[in-house]
């Protein structure tokens, strides 16, 4: 009892001195804020373009198919059922509307007037696949086909609508430092602008053939929006708007046999049943994104803070040694027993 009563004055020696000499460190508290899909929304301009090259023949099989299309260069043709070389490039453009989940740190410290942003991690598609009008853009040698019969003159680009493509994954990852902004004082809570570096992971398909695989986009985020804090919470309101524009090798972008329907040109009106076979070699992406995003966040729990008021002062402190050499409250770390492995964490959270 008596060693007791020792360490226990000693202690409270120790969280006096720290009073006097330490001073108040700055009013700042972390928050876990998930957003609201049901009241954010994300619209997503994309353009996405992927060259490639190949040969186009017709879906003819003297076996399966004998009466499909036939392709045989140049104008008079030869014989057979012969590939015919060409350059193209898909083209995907049209705008994904969704509800975008995902979660981020804040940091408010509102008495520095300042909030810092980390962990950010978006699922900007909200686990939705996006469509997109597909196009292919060609550009063959001349040619000609039998079933349907019609001659297509070379040397100039067509587009041919090619039904739709998917877009698989569009997420949104914090890379770097945590990104720091100004809180300006309003009425009912802060204003604040915060330029968060991301990855923009980009996955989108075409034809049955990835055009993006995990593409990754180095990219910013200018978020500009509102934040409530309350005792326990807080509640934010923000904007996320910005454009970007990246081109990404495409690996293993191959693909067979493809069909395509041609609408003929020589005479016009008809459809060549075709196959088409190639290799994506490159992908160019533009992406503009303009998104209204609604969440709120959890005050994180503070090591120390053994009354619940989010603080770590006096009041805690007289908690920890009031139950020194004891069990449960002030056992911060956990080993069963209050002791000065436990005031060294509370006294290092202190205020």
């Amino acid at each position: 009892m008596k060693n007791s009563m020792m360490n226990r004055v000693t202690s409270t020696a120790t969280v006096a001195s720290l009073l006097v000499c330490g001073g108040a460190l700055a009013d700042s508290a972390l928050y876990d804020c998930t957003l609201n899909p049901q009241t954010s929304t994300f619209v997503q301009t994309t353009d996405i373009a992927a060259p490639f090259a190949g040969t186009l023949i017709g879906n003819y099989d003297a076996t399966t198919n004998p009466t499909g299309t036939q392709t045989r260069p140049g104008f008079f043709g030869g014989s057979g059922n012969q590939p015919i070389p060409y350059t193209a490039s898909f083209v995907l453009n049209g705008d994904i509307n969704s509800q975008p989940t995902g979660a981020l740190v804040a940091n408010v410290d509102e008495e520095a007037l300042q909030v810092i942003v980390s962990n950010l991690s978006f699922d900007l598609l909200g686990g939705t696949a996006g469509t997109l009008p597909a196009t292919i853009n060609i550009n063959y040698q001349t040619f000609r086909t039998f079933t349907p019969n019609s001659v297509f003159p070379g040397g100039v680009t067509i587009p041919v609508p090619v039904g739709s493509a998917n877009v698989t994954k569009l997420q949104a990852v914090q890379t770097g430092k945590p990104a720091s902004g100004l809180l300006v004082p309003q009425k009912n809570g802060y204003t604040f602008t915060v330029a968060v570096p991301v990855d923009l992971i980009l996955s989108a398909d075409a034809l049955g053939t990835p055009i993006a695989d995990n593409s990754v986009i180095p990219s910013v985020l200018p978020i500009t929006g509102t934040v409530t804090v309350t005792s326990t919470g807080l509640q934010f309101t923000f904007a996320v708007a910005g454009s970007n524009a990246q081109t990404q090798p495409v690996a293993n972008g191959g693909f067979t046999n493809q069909p395509l329907a041609l609408p003929t040109v020589l005479p016009s009106g008809g459809t060549a049943n075709l196959l088409i076979s190639g290799t994506v070699t490159q992908v160019a992406v533009t992406t503009t994104i303009n998104s209204t995003i609604r969440g709120a966040g959890v005050r994180r729990p503070v090591p120390g803070d053994l009354n619940g008021d989010f603080r770590v002062d006096g009041n805690d402190a007289a908690l920890l040694l009031n139950n020194w050499g004891g069990t449960g409250i002030g056992d911060l770390n956990g080993d069963g027993l209050v002791g000065a492995s436990d005031l060294a964490i509370l006294l290092g959270n202190w205020n």
